[in-house]
């Protein structure tokens, strides 16, 4: 197994579940990975790097990118290069070594900023942002090379990930962060904007469990079963963690309320259900970083 990205937040967890089930896994990354496995060091966007990493390798997990709106709105050039042209090279990698399937790590923002729920069939509106038209390009890359080049394919959409390991910045960790120092924390309007948050271990058995045949040339999202807004996260984290002071500050324009994301195609295909409720991975999170 080959695991681009795999010394990330998503990709250690990942790598950890593979060797788990007994799989041997190499990393494409250029940070070192903690654990002690074999790593190619090299860039996405150097063909000779990627063509290296993928000899002799039967499955690809595809999660190196530009995964931050804000990094990808600052610098666009690096996000198309790292997100879409590296995924076009790692595809013709693949296939001029006889790769028997491709899993790409998308994510559940190229549905847009749509209401109620969201399946795999629903419609992909224009995205709103470099880093999500970039997402929506590496969807486009791997069905249509498919089609021109037999590549099997699957595609994961995954909710926000949230769990050991993650960046700083993101909403969760910084949450957290902020309670555990008794720090103010902002609700913007109402606090009922909300995500299907998934906890990092139960994503990476769903990304395990898109190796079985029936996912092959599929489009599964992989989310929590909870629709959990910033309200009853801060709600949660003040009875794990004690009172901290909360300002109420009025609604953004920016802001998105949210969508239910459906897992039943996951659940059918894949086998898979989440396991951790939204609660007990977030005092999972507190615990590991207290």
């Amino acid at each position: 197994m080959l695991v681009t990205g795999g010394s990330g937040f998503i990709g250690s967890h990942l790598v950890d579940a593979l060797r788990a089930k007994g799989h041997t896994v190499r990393v494409f990354d250029k940070l070192r990975p903690s654990a002690e496995l074999e790593w190619f060091r090299g860039d996405l966007r150097s063909k000779d790097d990627i063509n290296e990493a993928v000899k002799d390798v039967e499955t690809v997990f595809h999660l190196a990118g530009v995964a931050d709106v804000n990094v990808a709105t600052v610098d666009p050039q690096s996000c198309l290069e790292l997100n879409e042209l590296a995924t076009l090279n790692l595809l013709s990698a693949c296939s001029g070594h006889d790769v028997e399937r491709i899993i790409l790590a998308s994510t559940v923002w190229v549905y847009g900023k749509m209401a109620g729920v969201v399946t795999e069939e629903s419609p992909i509106p224009l995205p709103n942002d470099i880093y999500t038209k970039t997402k929506i390009g590496q969807e486009h890359l791997l069905s249509s090379w498919s089609l021109s080049h037999s590549l099997p394919y699957t595609i994961l959409r995954y909710d926000v990930p949230y769990g050991p390991r993650m960046r700083s910045n993101m909403a969760i960790a910084a949450f957290v962060s902020r309670a555990m120092r008794k720090e103010v924390i902002s609700i913007f309007g109402d606090g009922s904007q909300g995500r299907c948050w998934i906890y990092v271990t139960d994503l990476a058995q769903g990304n395990c469990a898109a190796m079985k045949t029936q996912a092959a040339n599929q489009i599964i999202n992989l989310a929590g079963r909870e629709f959990v807004t910033i309200s009853e996260i801060v709600n949660l984290l003040s009875e794990k963690l004690g009172e901290f002071p909360v300002k109420h500050e009025p609604a953004r324009a920016v802001d998105f309320s949210g969508v239910r994301t459906n897992i039943e195609k996951a659940q059918k295909v894949l086998g898979w259900s989440p396991t951790s409720s939204f609660q007990e991975g977030l005092s999972r999170y507190v615990d590991s970083v207290s």
